[in-house]
């Protein structure tokens, strides 16, 4: 089951390199010194630690504190260290920016960020996060690693047979004979409503009071985060079928009104 369904999503997922996109958008200055920041903490370099915090975080941070952060790094050094996401935004002109980052070790994995603001130029530390995992999250959220479930499985079938649903219908709105078919072409592919499934965890989300083109697909943040599958209630398609008998009555009624009327 899980092979079938690992095909089915490759036909669902088409994009571009993450790496593509981590190179070009990732500030590189910024996102060096936050990875140079957590090996440093890694160290238990405590002195170089507070002297790049912002002084708001400075005040409240002890030294028990950095020791016990420290402490979630596994023993050793780093394998190996991957950029996992970061969140650059200015707002009233002030500078901040989120860097994540996943470790190998010999034994275990890491995953710790850093939030950091600018003042007069100089990069000041405002918040530091790092606890262990078993497994890098690449795996734990891969498609193929998720325990399968019923609710997983259907959600999962309507995100793939819904665009198929949607696709028949327009094809059989070509082969209807009905007037005004350029609405039912559209329509085809309008769905009410939205529902969306973390695959990692099996969460679903709903969202009622909303209309979507077309509304299915699978994406992930990025190759660390979970995947997202999305699908809405093809109510387009559904209204046309129910309608489509009466329709074709309707349309050939009028064609023999006029050949009498002839």
């Amino acid at each position: 089951m899980k092979y079938m369904l690992t095909i089915l999503f490759s036909l669902l997922v088409v994009g571009c390199s993450y790496e593509d996109i981590k190179e070009s958008i990732v500030p590189k200055e910024e996102s060096s010194f936050a990875k140079d920041y957590l090996d440093q903490l890694r160290l238990k370099n405590y002195e170089y630690i507070k002297t790049q915090m912002h002084p708001e975080l400075l005040a409240k941070v002890t030294v028990e504190e950095l020791d016990k952060l420290s402490g979630f790094f596994p023993e050793g050094e780093p394998l190996h260290s991957e950029l996992m996401g970061s969140n650059v935004r200015t707002i009233n002109d002030v500078w901040s920016a989120n860097f994540s980052f996943e470790s190998k070790f010999k034994v275990d994995w890491s995953i710790s960020s850093v939030s950091m603001t600018k003042q007069d130029g100089k990069l000041l530390v405002t918040g530091i996060t790092v606890y262990r995992t078993k497994e890098s999250q690449k795996v734990l959220n891969s498609f193929g690693n998720a325990e399968l479930s019923v609710p997983k499985v259907l959600l999962f079938a309507l995100t793939v047979i819904t665009p198929i649903f949607m696709i028949i219908t327009c094809f059989f709105v070509y082969r209807t004979p009905i007037e005004k078919k350029w609405r039912w072409y559209l329509l085809s592919f309008v769905g009410i409503g939205a529902v969306a499934m973390n695959w990692t965890t099996g969460e679903i989300a709903t969202k009622i009071a909303t209309i979507k083109l077309l509304g299915v697909g699978a994406n992930a943040v990025s190759e660390f985060a979970p995947l997202i599958f999305t699908f809405t209630i093809p109510i387009g398609a559904i209204a046309f079928w129910l309608k489509r008998n009466k329709m074709i009555e309707q349309t050939m009624a009028k064609k023999a009104s006029h050949q009498d009327a002839s």
